[in-house]
């Protein structure tokens, strides 16, 4: 017996109840090989389309969407980034930070001469 636990199963489980067994099928694929097998979006969609003859792609998409939380694709793909550009990034985003500290100061210390 396949005792193999996949990830994917617990995201099915926020899907609301699909009558339609092809639909259902096409979006339990999709999201297995988007986040067990680490594929992208529009493979899984053409995928799982062609496998279970269901068109349009858009219904699974949309179902996919609501099972996925809203920054799953946003964290992946930072995760997926190289080391280089998130080190630059990080770098980039502590300069903003440190400017945005300053003209907040430099607001502030005008505010307190006006007064």
């Amino acid at each position: 017996m396949n005792n193999k636990a996949y990830k994917y199963e617990k995201y099915m489980r926020k899907l609301p109840y699909i009558k339609d067994l092809q639909l259902y099928k096409a979006v339990g694929m999709t999201l297995y090989l988007i986040i067990d097998k680490n594929r992208t979006l529009k493979f899984a969609l053409s995928s799982a389309s062609t496998k279970h003859n269901f068109k349009p792609k858009k219904r699974i998409e949309d179902l996919v969407r609501i099972a996925l939380p809203d920054d799953f694709f946003d964290k992946r793909q930072r995760a997926n980034a190289p080391k280089e550009k998130r080190e630059e990034a990080a770098i980039r985003h502590q300069m903003l930070r440190d400017m945005e500290a300053q003209a907040d100061l430099h607001i502030n210390s005008m505010r307190e001469k006006n007064e």
